[in-house]
């Protein structure tokens, strides 16, 4: 394997499509099959498992993954209901091309794009396989234009569209990532939209006025894959993940003003991670998810509460928590594909020593494991990994509880959403399917989204019986019935 794609964080989206059930990879073609493509994969506290601070049912999905939710869903409508549509209750083309998740908040949908006149097809596992995209990608010659659009919910229509930047990018992407992959977030009145590739962060009033703006510069990618790691915000902080080549941080700035509150210390890298808002015994914690570590900071003041180095990878997914602690999982070709649970109310260097597999703050580790694209989720006592394979463990001990194929061999990039017990999950190819979160395999039934040609890299948003899931040129809108005295705030006609 060229050094170049060794350890190398963005190839672990492959990882998935070259494991066997017990989890070694597979011998590739050549090692630059290694070589992946991009995608990735509330208000207050959730806590998954009966522990942490509960949250209301809310229409809302205002940031990635619904930020503290970390993919659950507080719907009035069972899952399997999703699935019984036969049509979209509507569906759009949209302009240009991104992988970001649309949100929902205040009775509309907000979603990114970046259009220009020479921008390259999302090719999805295409453009990952094909020997053409595997040297450094060329850049845009025309200038890019890096928007915000606001759509109706009932209709999809367009009700504004706002220019964050327009530039031409100093880098280019692969086949597989966009330049509009970050998912905005929104709290407040405010909406905010982040380009990573370009550093621009506009915050917008849900009219689409812009309340302020700055830019934090361009950011040098590894091996120009791209960018995709989203901002968060909670009661008042919006929070900018700033991992790449060159710098490696958090900054976190006050929502209302963009005025800097602090930095967390530099660990350079890049890194494709989301932040996660987590609980931690009373401690609201920000976890970054960087090049070889993930830590956890005091949301509040900036401070490292807890660190844990030795990872020999950096991540393309986020991690998931609870009340009862951190999943963390990573991959790619070369590396041991860690994965481990860090018990909650930890503080300090929780490094594992040399050999160890646990200590007394990391519950279990395991490696040959670790995630692809989709961000894991938890579900009771159970934890989940997508992608080529469904792979449940007991979230406590780390027993591998099954490990199966995806359903039609197809393999999941976006992340799944958790409506109680069950897991909706869709496939590259639109295939929405619903999974049983208990012990042992079961998907029960799908449904096809969208047809030949486009490609499912996007997390999907649910927000009260509004389910929407984009494609490399749609966006679709599914509604399932809502009986009387459940009420449904979005999307209800």
């Amino acid at each position: 394997m060229p050094k170049s794609l060794r350890k190398n964080p963005f190839a672990a989206w492959m990882m998935p499509l070259f494991t066997t059930r017990c989890g070694h990879r597979r011998g590739l073609r050549s090692g630059l099959l290694g070589l992946c493509a991009s995608g990735l994969c509330g208000v207050g506290l959730v806590g998954m498992g009966g522990a942490g601070v509960s949250l209301g049912w809310a229409a809302d999905w205002a940031q990635f993954r619904g930020g503290p939710r970390l993919s659950h869903v507080e719907s009035p409508v069972p899952a399997a209901e999703f699935l019984k549509s036969k049509e979209p209750a509507w569906r759009i083309e949209l302009p240009g091309a991104g992988l970001s998740q649309p949100i929902v908040f205040g009775d509309a949908i907000y979603l990114t794009t970046a259009t220009g006149g020479d921008l390259p097809k999302l090719k999805g596992m295409q453009g990952v396989m094909d020997p053409s995209t595997m040297g450094r990608p060329s850049r845009p010659k025309q200038p890019v234009e890096f928007q915000l659009l606001k759509l109706n919910p009932q209709d999809g229509s367009v009700l504004f569209t706002k220019i964050v930047a327009r530039q031409v990018p100093n880098q280019g992407t692969h086949a597989s990532n966009s330049y509009a992959t970050e998912t905005p977030c929104a709290e407040g009145e405010l909406v905010f939209a982040y380009f990573g590739m370009t550093g621009d962060l506009a915050a917008f009033d849900t009219q689409g006025e812009t309340r302020w703006s700055k830019s934090l510069g361009q950011q040098s990618i590894q091996n120009q894959f791209g960018t995709g790691a989203s901002c968060v915000v909670h009661e008042g902080r919006l929070v900018v993940p700033r991992y790449s080549d060159e710098e490696g941080h958090l900054l976190c700035l006050e929502a209302g003003t963009g005025k800097e509150l602090w930095k967390s210390e530099t660990r350079k890298g890049t890194s494709w991670a989301t932040p996660v808002i987590w609980s931690n015994q009373g401690v609201t914690e920000v976890i970054a998810a960087g090049n070889g570590f993930v830590a956890g900071y005091d949301l509040a003041t900036g401070a490292e509460r807890w660190r844990m180095t030795g990872l020999d990878t950096s991540f393309s997914c986020s991690v998931v928590a609870d009340g009862a602690g951190v999943y963390v999982g990573t991959a790619s070709p070369g590396s041991r594909a860690p994965i481990c649970a860090i018990a909650a109310g930890q503080t300090g260097d929780l490094t594992l020593a040399k050999g160890a597999t646990s200590s007394s703050a990391v519950l279990w580790s395991k490696t040959k494991s670790g995630a692809g694209m989709p961000s894991p989720v938890v579900v009771g006592d159970r934890l989940f990994f997508f992608g080529s394979t469904v792979v449940c463990y007991e979230k406590g001990t780390g027993k591998e509880l099954y490990r199966q194929r995806m359903p039609g061999g197809t393999m999941a990039a976006g992340c799944p959403l958790v409506l109680g017990d069950r897991i909706l999950v869709v496939n590259e190819k639109g295939e929405l399917w619903n999974f049983a979160g208990g012990a042992e395999f079961a998907a029960t039934d799908s449904l096809q989204v969208g047809g030949d040609g486009e490609v499912f890299w996007a997390t999907p948003a649910l927000a009260g019986n509004l389910l929407l899931v984009r494609s490399s040129a749609a966006l679709y809108a599914f509604r399932a019935p809502v009986s009387a005295g459940q009420g449904a705030r979005v999307g209800q006609e």
